[in-house]
């Protein structure tokens, strides 16, 4: 199975598609190069789904599901926990509305009182944010690939209740007395996880995937490199890198708690684990502990 893009006459700036799927062939002049691509990669992602015609006539994808599911197999800069995402959001909340529903029949309108049934459902703002995301996305490939002629959720305007979330940040007297509360609980086994998130305010899932490598001790500074979801590493949420200050009381905690971690793994005779924080069993400490030590 192949797809390729190339000028059939070298220099004629006509750029061709050639298709070579088990043992059948086929070849079609597009025009400019970058046409020809995104021509391409929607012919590989129908190779993949079994969704292309070897006769000489294609027939378009028609339902909302199709175009979504050529979508999704197209080529993406997303992470994975990304892909997953959408693909959760459309099989969950799209589909039972419009998967049979021709892509090309589905109107603005009927966008705004889909929005308005689940506003009124009582989906938060940011969960209708989410479910708009990956329609968006079908809807700008439609276009691009020529099956729709206009993009309904363009300007699309959602209406819903606003809900008022204010975030209190603790004071430092309740910083404090956390901290204090956290070395009596569990023998004081979150105090350095607890610390670590009040002085330098990474994300819990840094947290989790924060390994002593990316410890300077010297420096006093912490390099955070990736995060952790769903059972394995990813990259940070902006897919960046970047370095933050450690507290010199911070920096004494973790030299104790590697100290201590490293003097266990030598009495359980096991191998001393990468990651800065883990459990009884050197795993990585999921989401719900961090939950029960807050509470």
């Amino acid at each position: 199975m192949g797809v390729r893009v190339r000028e059939k006459i070298q220099g004629s700036g006509e750029w061709w598609v050639f298709i070579n799927h088990h043992g059948k062939r086929r070849a079609r002049k597009i025009g400019k190069k970058a046409t020809a691509k995104k021509v391409a990669e929607r012919v590989q992602a129908e190779l993949v789904l079994g969704a292309y015609d070897f006769g000489e006539k294609k027939e378009k994808p028609q339902t909302f599901k199709e175009v979504a599911e050529l979508w999704l197999a197209a080529s993406h800069d997303w992470k994975e926990a990304t892909r997953e995402s959408y693909t959760a959001t459309l099989t969950n909340h799209v589909y039972p509305e419009f998967k049979s529903t021709p892509i090309t029949g589905i109107k603005r309108k009927h966008l705004k009182l889909y929005f308005n049934k689940l506003s009124s459902s009582g989906l938060s703002s940011e969960t209708l944010k989410t479910i708009r995301a990956p329609i968006a996305g079908v809807f700008a490939y439609a276009l691009e690939m020529e099956i729709v002629e206009t993009n309904p959720v363009k300007d699309l305007v959602m209406s819903y209740k606003k809900r008022k979330h204010e975030i209190e940040p603790l004071t430092e007297d309740e910083a404090t007395a956390l901290l204090q509360q956290s070395k009596r609980f569990v023998g004081g086994k979150y105090y350095p996880v607890l610390l670590t998130l009040l002085r330098t305010g990474i994300r819990i899932g840094e947290l989790q995937a924060l390994a002593w490598d990316c410890i300077d001790f010297d420096h006093r500074t912490m390099e955070i490199r990736r995060s952790w979801r769903k059972e394995r590493e990813t990259r940070t949420k902006n897919k960046k890198r970047r370095k933050v200050d450690m507290t010199p009381l911070l920096a004494r905690v973790l030299r104790d708690h590697r100290t201590s971690q490293k003097r266990l793994a030598l009495e359980r005779g096991r191998q001393f684990s990468k990651y800065v924080f883990t459990g009884d069993r050197q795993e990585i400490i999921g989401r719900v502990a961090f939950q029960n030590a807050l509470n």
